[in-house]
């Protein structure tokens, strides 16, 4: 009875750990989405970006990230499963306790929170990791080298027709790049397709990145999902409400009743920001851009 005793323990304790956590993840994320209502062209929100898909450290991190959260869902549903068959018969006269708001409801938040993490990944990380096609975005500077390089080549006899043919047609697609696929500060090549990689970087050109910038804008000027993200974002709020007030009692912070109370609001406050902050950017998008 003991180590069983033990083991829940150590998965609550676990839970909660992993909780904390993503609990200070999920601002961090929030600041870096707040960074597309910049009215920089999304020079900001492309630094970021870049930043996070090129540093070894980060891309680490990232694996960590998505272990965590994988290893999160599992415990949650492990939890609620071993709660259930706890009180397997329900009870028989209605038993009013002080259950945390929420609380009876965090597996089924949990599970549609889960299938909104499934559409998100579906939308910017599969097309990062290349599995769906989305937009991307281009250095001028890395373009123009890959360029000259083959230019050079060219003049020097090196290239075969086709490839010479393929140049000069690089050469005139680069003279009539239309505005809406060039930055703001005229570094990079923005809002291309696969086929517009091809066309204005080359066939071989492989230093593109997603250009989760202009995939974003286009996703919340979808109604549909603009409607479908507010929406996750209240359930994600009434999860965030019981989950954080549950860390604090796992690691039994919440020792006395000024100090629940105390909890109580620091949640509250916590699960009122953090669905606005995340809010704010597809509101922006959707009446303002």
């Amino acid at each position: 009875m003991e180590l069983v005793q033990l083991r829940s323990i150590t998965k609550k304790l676990t839970m909660g750990a992993l909780g904390a956590f993503l609990l200070i993840f999920i601002p961090i994320h929030m600041g870096l989405n707040l960074c597309i209502l910049r009215a920089d062209g999304g020079q900001w929100y492309r630094a970021a970006c870049h930043f996070m898909g090129t540093n070894y450290i980060v891309k680490i991190f990232e694996v960590v990230l998505f272990a965590i959260i994988l290893f999160h869902i599992i415990l949650g549903i492990i939890l609620a499963i071993q709660n259930k068959l706890a009180r397997p018969i329900a009870y028989q006269v209605p038993h009013k306790t002080k259950t945390h708001f929420g609380s009876k409801y965090m597996i089924w938040t949990g599970i549609i929170i889960l299938c909104f993490l499934i559409l998100h990944f579906t939308n910017f990380y599969f097309a990062k990791v290349g599995l769906v096609q989305g937009k991307y975005v281009a250095n001028f500077e890395k373009v123009d080298k890959a360029f000259q390089e083959k230019a050079q080549k060219m003049q020097a006899g090196k290239l075969s027709e086709e490839e010479s043919v393929a140049i000069q047609n690089q050469y005139q697609a680069i003279q009539s790049i239309p505005p809406d696929k060039i930055s703001k500060d005229y570094k990079y090549l923005v809002n291309l397709s696969k086929n517009d990689v091809k066309t204005y970087c080359g066939k071989d050109f492989k230093e593109y990145e997603p250009d989760f910038y202009q995939m974003a804008n286009e996703l919340f000027k979808n109604n549909m999902y603009c409607l479908i993200y507010l929406l996750v974002f209240v359930v994600f709020g009434i999860h965030l409400y019981h989950g954080v007030a549950s860390v604090f009692q796992t690691f039994g912070l919440n020792a006395s009743e000024n100090c629940n109370k105390n909890i109580d609001r620091f949640s509250l406050l916590y699960a009122i920001i953090i669905p606005i902050g995340f809010a704010l950017v597809p509101l922006f998008v959707m009446f303002y851009r």
